[in-house]
């Protein structure tokens, strides 16, 4: 295992006892209407996963802990995403678990798109640069 790995490993092993403790919580959202055309009951997955904001379209991006890929938040979506305290903004990220909806198609090397259906133990952190 490289350090670069162990380091990764380490740092997911911190976050998850971290988020052990905290209290459940769950927002469950239904803002989304770019999915107003149906999606598909097999679209819907869960992770752990990191809600920032970028320059750039789109704005919202979510990265799944442990991968390297990206996932976009369309702003159709985002534009009506309203989460209170837990906005995350340019000084700050959301980390949570995340349940979405794919809109796209998963293909390497290009960003998929997807709704947020839900938000379990959410807390924002300082971004680090």
């Amino acid at each position: 295992m490289h350090a670069v790995e162990k380091f990764r490993a380490l740092a997911l092993i911190i976050f998850i006892l971290h988020t052990a403790s905290l209290p459940a919580q769950e927002l469950r959202l239904s803002h989304c209407s770019c999915t107003s055309g149906g999606i598909p009951s097999d679209s819907t997955f869960t992770f752990r996963g990191r809600l920032s904001a970028w320059n750039g379209a789109p704005t919202w991006r979510i990265w799944r802990v442990g991968t390297h890929r990206i996932l976009g938040i369309r702003s159709t979506c985002a534009d009506s995403l309203d989460l209170g305290e837990l906005t995350p903004y340019f000084e700050k990220e959301l980390w949570a678990d995340f349940t979405v909806s794919a809109v796209t198609r998963q293909r390497p090397g290009v960003m998929q798109f997807v709704c947020i259906r839900s938000i379990a133990h959410p807390f924002l952190r300082e971004r680090q640069r």
